[in-house]
């Protein structure tokens, strides 16, 4: 698993919410909200500070000097470099998601939670079809619906996504992998800054060529579900034999072309003993991080209703 660390983003944002907290500073960032040849005068203001050449816009202009200038010195006093903070800009989803940022601290002031003008992450029922027969799934996942978005469909809503100013999408299902329109809908996703992230059951991530296309593609993040240490239980679990050994070397594949890779774990009575199993499985396969959702018995899932966790097991798991 890897280590936190003082993240320049991270500082940066902490300056930011300081100089909005102030109503006169704030007065005069609220333009960074503003709208300038249809794009917003932050985004200018970004790409200036990650040392990149900027539209003939005097607005972007003055705001990324007084920005850039008000940043070093933050930096600096944090005791940090800030050509660390403009390398990290270089990235266009870490610009979109500081941008969805600030034009709510410019909108709404500083607020806990801090209020967006968009949402920051869309979770997208990407379809409804899925090769494998999970015992838990909520969506009762398994051939497309008649009322699924066509690609055109699917593109117009990539764009209005890109409007809003969304900073990340993640594409669910079903399983999103095996759709036709998955790596044509990453693409026009990732080509606009957007960070995509994909929640899958890893069958076809045990290929390293499918895992080398989603990185070209624009893949940032996969959430790859595993339900058991135990081979035999995960398949049985999933509906299909040799998910385990597959899933397990998606997560792999994941991780050597460079994907930030979760292992995603349902917990439920079925596998409720194996918590520190799933997490030395997740160190072993050189996952980021393993995530552990809560069992919601709809869908399929009604069907094991048996399995869902009581109070006091809930309880138990978190100590």
């Amino acid at each position: 698993m890897t280590e936190r660390r003082r993240d320049p983003i991270v500082m940066l944002l902490t300056m930011l919410r300081l100089a909005f907290s102030i109503p006169v500073t704030r007065k005069i960032l609220s333009y960074l909200d503003y709208r300038v040849d249809g794009e917003y005068v932050v985004d200018y203001v970004l790409r200036g500070l990650a040392n990149e050449k900027v539209a003939g816009c005097r607005i972007a202009h003055f705001y990324t000097f007084f920005l850039k200038n008000l940043t070093k010195a933050f930096i600096t006093l944090a005791n940090l470099d800030y050509s660390v903070v403009e390398e990290a800009l270089k990235d266009p989803a870490i610009r979109r998601g500081l941008a969805l940022v600030i034009r709510g601290l410019a909108r709404y002031g500083v607020t806990v939670p801090q209020k967006l003008p968009a949402p920051f992450l869309i979770v997208w029922n990407f379809t409804n079809m899925c090769n494998f027969r999970c015992a838990h799934c909520y969506q009762r996942a398994h051939l497309p619906l008649p009322t699924e978005l066509s690609l055109k469909e699917k593109l117009n809503v990539v764009e209005q996504l890109n409007k809003a100013g969304v900073a990340a999408i993640a594409l669910s299902g079903g399983e999103p992998t095996i759709h036709p329109h998955f790596f044509t809908v990453v693409r026009e996703a990732a080509k606009r800054g957007m960070y995509v992230a994909v929640a899958t059951n890893g069958w076809l991530m045990a290929d390293e060529k499918f895992v080398k296309k989603m990185k070209e593609a624009g893949v940032r993040y996969v959430e790859v579900s595993i339900d058991s240490a135990d081979p035999r239980k995960h398949d049985k679990f999933r509906g299909i034999p040799g998910a385990w050994k597959r899933a397990t070397m998606a997560v792999r594949n994941a991780v050597k072309y460079g994907l930030h890779t979760a292992i995603a774990t349902t917990i439920t009575r079925y596998n409720i003993d194996e918590i520190e199993d799933m997490i030395e499985l997740a160190e072993e396969l050189g996952a980021h991080k393993i995530v552990f959702f809560n069992f919601i018995p709809v869908g399929r899932g009604t069907e094991i209703i048996d399995l869902d966790l009581d109070p006091l097991e809930r309880e138990k798991i978190l100590h």
